[in-house]
């Protein structure tokens, strides 16, 4: 009765299944790419203002930082019931209150303060 040898030993399969991971892990083949991984809204978001149709996002956190201190934690692109474009941004204050703000996409005004 003949032996079948395997064709690599137990250690040269760990080894090149190691490597095997870290390419992948450098590849970035580990998860979905950052163009799977944006919502669609945000690309909407994103041409408007190129098209100068939309106020920059960053306009919009810049105002909401000088009425109150805090971090942005979320920012969402929406439309109210009427059509109009918004941004809703989750805002966490310095004292850690959570804050969600309502904010017209065109002209970058604040419309709501929810929370906090």
């Amino acid at each position: 009765m003949s032996r079948t040898l395997p064709i690599v030993s137990a250690r040269a399969a760990a080894l090149l299944a190691a490597v095997l991971l870290a390419v992948a892990l450098l590849t970035g083949a580990s998860g979905p790419s950052t163009a799977q991984t944006r919502r669609p809204d945000q690309d909407r978001a994103r041409d408007a203002v190129r098209e100068g149709s939309l106020a920059p996002l960053s306009q919009v956190l810049a105002a909401i930082a000088a009425r109150t201190p805090g971090e942005q934690l979320d920012t969402r692109f929406g439309e109210t019931v009427d059509g109009r474009p918004v941004y809703l941004i989750t805002w966490r204050t310095s004292d850690n209150r959570v804050v969600v703000f309502v904010a017209d996409a065109r002209t970058g005004r604040i419309l709501e303060q929810r929370g906090g």
